[in-house]
């Protein structure tokens, strides 16, 4: 979910670029709905799953940042998919290694942010802000993860 100061950050990592912060937050969202269909941990209205095949098949396009970009952050949003989608199957098959794989792979929007700051300011800013992306984007511990994987599925049992 999106942190109260989200677009603030947002805003100065990306140097104040409206359709790279666009860009980048149709991601998360388009994201976190998929991320919430699959877990079953929120509730997704019809409404929701409407608005995100519409941002990610007419906004994300049309988006001026990633039409002009598009050929470097494609690739990453590639692997990016793959890499929740394994997490999610390593979550699932409950290990503790599997698990802290999955909290390594889970959210590697981390990198396109970084990828875009480099798009934005070059080399020495995506260096100068990287460890703040990450930070930023993975607020989470691990033991705080586990702990929540463990109470979804005592609410949820399976999620398969």
């Amino acid at each position: 979910m999106p942190r109260p100061d989200e677009h603030q950050f947002l805003r100065y990592v990306l140097r104040e670029d409206a359709a790279a912060i666009a860009a980048f937050k149709t991601i998360s969202r388009v994201s976190q709905t998929l991320d919430d269909l699959i877990d079953k941990d929120r509730p997704v209205s019809d409404g929701d799953v409407i608005s995100a095949f519409w941002m990610i098949i007419v906004e994300l396009p049309a988006n001026p940042f990633y039409r002009a970009n598009e050929i470097y952050l494609r690739p990453l949003l590639a692997s990016a998919l793959s890499d929740w989608r394994v997490s999610v199957a390593l979550e699932r098959d409950g290990d503790a290694h599997g698990r802290h794989l999955a909290f390594v792979l889970r959210d590697q929007l981390a990198g396109v942010l970084c990828q875009m700051a480099y798009l934005v300011g070059g080399e020495q800013w995506m260096n100068q802000v990287a460890v703040e992306i990450r930070r930023h984007v993975h607020e989470d511990t691990l033991s705080e993860y586990i702990t929540d994987l463990d109470s979804s599925y005592a609410l949820n049992g399976d999620r398969a």
